[in-house]
């Protein structure tokens, strides 16, 4: 003991407090914690993982009271071989719980923090709607609790967190069940036009319905908040820039983030939502941003390489039709707009 608080620069009597405590780390501050962490090996790692499991545990114990169970071996093969961190899952799980607590104050701050890939990756696996696995024995109570929470969520239309909150609910509603959650209204305006797209492209991967996609690029046609919408959604979810409220975008923009997601989608999402790409996404996007990020050249190139596997006839025209305006010169597309004649 007296050597440990000599090496950490402690008195003895804060060790001495802490030797025999099981619950030490509950009672430790932090520039304590600091010192013995930078003298001790060992202790930072075992503070990492008392953390991790302590969370995990009491996630797994309050899901349980409401009927819903953790798969454990899911959540380990998850954190050790995909690589997702147990920080993002153990927040997917807490934003779980709250959805089934009923609790939408707190369900809307916890998924407005999803907005983005890699913890819209966790939240996929706590709902069931990908194929890394799901992290819940059986989410049919989530789904049920997540439809109820979106209608109450859309009864909110002053808060920029409820309109984020809904569109993740029903982008993964749509993706399990492959249909339009009815809390969505038919009419778009400011507060339903996010959760339109987020369900659109949630129908789009799990049916790969070419339909969705071309009744989607007419409605982007016909509505300038969808499109406002479309060119805010990727830039935003990417981190090239922060969301805006009023889902603006500034003048210039350079999508480093947005590229490498887009030429990801490509190569592995299915035939109806490539066609979307084509279509929507890709067009708007090069209306932003003609460089794409830089890599212009690298999104012909793996969009002609998938181009070689689509079944799709209708997915093979749209990709024909923007590899030939990829190919134009630059000055050929008017500077920073793109050519939507085909």
């Amino acid at each position: 003991m007296a050597d440990v608080a000599f090496l950490a620069g402690l008195d003895e009597s804060t060790v001495c407090r802490l030797w025999d405590d099981p619950d030490w780390l509950d009672r430790i501050k932090g520039r304590t914690l600091q010192a013995l962490v930078g003298a001790l090996p060992g202790v930072g790692e075992y503070v990492l993982g008392y953390s991790l499991a302590d969370r995990r545990s009491r996630l797994a114990d309050r899901l349980s009271s409401k009927g819903v169970e953790v798969d454990t071996a899911t959540f380990g093969r998850l954190a050790s071989e995909k690589r997702v961190p147990e920080q993002y899952l153990s927040n997917a799980l807490e934003t779980a719980a709250c959805v089934l607590d009923g609790d939408a104050k707190q369900a809307a701050a916890h998924l407005a923090r999803f907005w983005g890939r890699d913890q819209d990756y966790a939240m996929g696996a706590v709902f069931g709607s990908t194929a890394i696995g799901a992290l819940l024995v059986d989410a049919t109570p989530l789904h049920a609790a997540a439809l109820g929470m979106a209608v109450e969520l859309g009864e909110r239309p002053n808060s920029f967190h409820a309109i984020l909150a809904q569109a993740n609910l029903l982008h993964h509603l749509s993706l399990s069940t492959g249909e339009t959650p009815r809390a969505l209204p038919p009419d778009l305006n400011r507060n339903t036009a996010l959760a339109f797209r987020s369900s659109t492209m949630g129908r789009l991967i799990s049916t790969n319905d070419p339909e969705i996609a071309f009744a989607y690029s007419r409605k982007v046609d016909e509505s300038q908040l969808l499109k406002m919408v479309e060119e805010w959604a990727f830039p935003t979810y990417c981190h090239d820039v922060k969301p805006s409220q009023d889902f603006s975008l500034p003048r210039s923009l350079l999508m480093r983030q947005t590229a490498p997601e887009i030429i990801r989608e490509i190569e592995t999402y299915n035939d109806a939502y490539l066609l979307y790409l084509a279509l929507t996404a890709l067009p708007t996007l090069l209306g932003r941003d003609g460089t794409f990020g830089l890599r212009r050249d690298e999104l012909g190139a793996r969009l002609a390489a998938r181009r070689e596997r689509v079944a799709l006839p209708e997915t093979g025209v749209a990709c024909d039709a923007i590899l030939s305006e990829l190919g134009k010169d630059d000055r050929e597309l008017g500077g920073t707009k793109f050519d939507y004649a085909w």
